[in-house]
């Protein structure tokens, strides 16, 4: 007799693969954007497109909510074109990156 309430093998093992990773649709919905708009933020490489697993399933990192939500606000709040977001999103993640080689290296 199977307990209802324990999750079968392949309900875990789904959660496993998928766990810090979300689908297209779930992306468009956190952001309250259609397909369209996701499409063209990935033309313009707002966000990398994922490669699909072996199974054909394309899902996003949990991260590309975070700079797509940066994107869609300097789009809509600034009035930036898209490659012009393209741009500042690589800038800010240089800057990023340097203010953590700041870090790393006063606490050596």
């Amino acid at each position: 007799m199977t307990d209802d309430s324990e999750p079968s093998l392949e309900q875990v093992t789904a959660e496993i693969i998928t766990f810090g990773r979300i689908r297209r649709e779930e992306v468009c919905t956190r952001l309250g954007i259609g397909e369209d708009m996701l499409e063209v933020c990935l033309q313009w490489e707002i966000i990398q497109p994922p490669d699909p697993d072996p199974e054909g399933m394309v899902l996003f990192p949990e991260d590309a909510i975070d700079r797509l939500s940066r994107g869609l606000r300097l789009h809509r709040d600034l009035g930036i074109n898209w490659p012009g977001v393209s741009v500042a999103l690589e800038l800010l993640d240089r800057i990023e990156e340097l203010e953590q080689q700041i870090h790393n290296l006063s606490n050596q």
